[in-house]
């Protein structure tokens, strides 16, 4: 029995099992064992920031750990894990396999590279205060940490699950309702970052990962905090991911909380008919943030034929420009198409494996790394690129036009993204995160390099 959710019903999450989503979670019952100031220890002494509760993690089926390919780490380390070879290597970091010696638990070893950083500690040093304060079921933990001389040591919540796209393209039957219980995972994670005025600013699908608990339930669980921060004050550093990025943020007139919600709206518009709702050419990159200004929200035939109102209406309430209009968490969550009062249409059959496919290049990945170990390796500063501003600021405060043609439309046309190191391709189905390096309040998609 799984005992970080409550006994409430379970909802389907797609996958070749059928095994079951665990929708409503209770607050999580894990206790911080460490402490929540901001810093890491400087000794060698090991912080334990959160624990799995008892039965929680994979436990029996952990991989053998091969201790011949594992590097040299503190005692403080070695003493509670057995550390073993490297599953993931990033710009700034790298990560190892290890297992607790107590509990056969498997996690993720992430070692940040600390020359790596100099001059820019402070995003790293916020990355991991988040991670201090965040103790939820739908988001990915620090279970603990090390600070060294030359290396940051954190040991993750290892997730295996792959990630939101995954469970969708491996499905043998994908339905409204799965779509509703994702969703619900995701709007209580974000309700909970939000009451402690955190905002993630990254909400992507690729940052969402499939948890698999040992009672054969699944569940979603958030992770990738480089660009979360706290809100005290209206936010100006241009951040995010093209397809998902707010409004308020391309028009630089300052944003909050509330952009976590466009991003969900978007996903959840994605998962119901496999593309996005505003989208542009890599040609014309300016079309895609014009479109998400004036929110032009449309619902398309025949993608949209078997999809209910209610959903329909709930994106449109995600999906306000005018961030007063727009829905909050609480409001997600108590909406009926999230708690499913008599939405029977919510089990029709929805055929959106092949567009997410097309849209999102989700083929075979050419590295043998997992999504949740991607999301584990990369750091605040795989996110700081050099980028430029659009030099405009349009009025953003129009309604959103919703229509719905009553004839049929041809497929959004999108090519998946590509990226070198001198040029990285924005495209409309961008995976891609950036983040202006200055403070100062500029505006971004297009490189400075070049100009």
């Amino acid at each position: 029995m799984c005992v970080l959710f409550s006994q409430a019903p379970t909802r389907s999450l797609p996958s070749t099992s059928n095994v079951q989503i665990q929708a409503h979670a209770s607050p999580s019952s894990r206790m911080s064992q460490g402490s929540e100031q901001g810093g890491s220890s400087v000794s060698l002494a090991s912080t334990k920031v959160c624990s799995l509760d008892e039965g929680e993690g994979p436990v029996g089926d952990a991989e053998p750990v091969e201790e011949s390919t594992a590097p040299a780490v503190p005692a403080s380390i070695s003493d509670r894990y057995r550390v073993g070879r490297m599953i993931g290597d990033g710009n700034f970091a790298v990560v190892h396999e290890c297992v607790e010696h107590s509990t056969g638990r498997a996690y993720a070893l992430k070692i940040i590279n600390k020359g790596k950083c100099r001059g820019k500690e402070q995003m790293i040093q916020n990355e991991v205060a988040i991670l201090r304060r965040v103790k939820h079921p739908n988001i990915v933990l620090l279970i603990e940490e090390m600070d060294t001389y030359s290396e940051l040591y954190l040991v993750m919540e290892l997730v295996k699950g792959g990630d939101l796209f995954d469970a969708i393209t491996s499905a043998t039957r994908y339905t409204e309702r799965d779509a509703s219980g994702m969703l619900y995972n995701l709007a209580n994670a974000i309700k909970y970052l939000h009451s402690l005025n955190i905002v993630h600013r990254d909400i992507k699908p690729e940052n969402l990962l499939v948890y698999e608990h040992q009672d054969g339930s699944k569940s979603l669980k958030l992770g990738d905090f480089g660009l979360a921060t706290v809100v005290d004050g209206p936010l100006y550093t241009v951040c995010g991911t093209p397809t998902y990025v707010a409004p308020e943020i391309i028009a630089e007139t300052g944003y909050g909380l509330k952009v976590d919600i466009w991003a969900a709206g978007v996903i959840t518009y994605i998962l119901l008919c496999g593309f996005p709702p505003f989208r542009g050419s890599t040609e014309d990159q300016e079309a895609l943030f014009d479109q998400i200004l004036l929110g032009q929200l449309e619902f398309p035939l025949p993608y949209w034929d078997n999809v209910s109102d209610s959903a329909k209406e709930l994106i449109t309430s995600m999906l306000q420009v005018e961030v007063d209009q727009r829905y909050t968490a609480l409001q997600v969550l108590e909406h009926p198409w999230v708690t499913n009062d008599g939405l029977s249409e919510n089990e029709h059959q929805l055929s959106v494996a092949g567009k997410i496919k097309k849209h999102f290049n989700t083929g075979p990945k050419p590295s043998c790394t997992t999504p949740g170990v991607n999301v584990i390796t990369t750091t605040a500063l795989d996110k700081a690129r050099p980028i430029f501003g659009r030099g405009r600021h349009p009025n953003v405060s129009a309604a959103p036009r919703i229509t719905q043609p009553s004839c049929s439309l041809p497929a959004p046309s999108l090519s998946p993204a590509t990226s070198t190191p001198e040029s990285e391709d924005f495209s409309a189905c961008s995976t891609q995160t950036v983040r202006s390096p200055s403070s100062h309040p500029v505006l971004w998609m297009e490189q400075l390099i070049g100009r």
